[in-house]
């Protein structure tokens, strides 16, 4: 009955990667002109008036969010070695804060600028399915934490 809690928050670091990865769009821009960026987690796209222009496709971003879900598929078969999980949470804190980091660069650094570069764009439903995930994977390892707390109290007492 201990794990169940950093279980379920552990699903929904899945089910917000795989959010991520479906295809909804992590970042939007619409120029006055009939420009528009949506960038995703494999590539960012530029289309005038409806049509695509140009896509830069980005390998980085996927396979950040994968090593991310493997790392929590790890983590969930692991409960009966806390450190282990908790150790494995940290890596994940990482990979997601990275990948998080890399989605800001690349709006930022190479998306924003194309066109208007005064106008800013808004975030989609991927980039808070990243912040879900991120936010999860942290209070899954704060519940690991104290289920460790809890056993190392309950060694001492004996």
């Amino acid at each position: 009955m201990i794990q169940r809690p950093q279980t379920l928050f552990y699903a929904l670091v899945i089910l917000a990667n795989s959010f991520v990865t479906s295809g909804l769009a992590i970042w939007t821009k619409s120029g006055s002109s009939g420009q528009q960026i949506d960038f995703f987690s494999n590539q960012w796209v530029l289309l005038q008036n409806a049509k695509k222009v140009s896509a830069h496709s980005t390998i980085i971003l996927p396979l950040l969010i994968t090593l991310s879900t493997i790392i929590t598929l790890i983590s969930i078969f692991s409960f009966k070695k806390r450190m282990r999980q908790m150790t494995l949470g940290l890596i994940n804190s990482l990979v997601l804060a990275g990948s998080m980091g890399y989605a800001f660069w690349t709006i930022f650094k190479e998306a924003m600028i194309v066109f208007e570069p005064e106008t800013q764009g808004h975030y989609g439903y991927g980039f808070y399915a990243l912040v879900v995930s991120l936010l999860a994977n942290m209070i899954a390892n704060r519940l690991v934490r104290k289920d460790e707390m809890l056993v190392q109290s309950s060694n001492r007492m004996r």
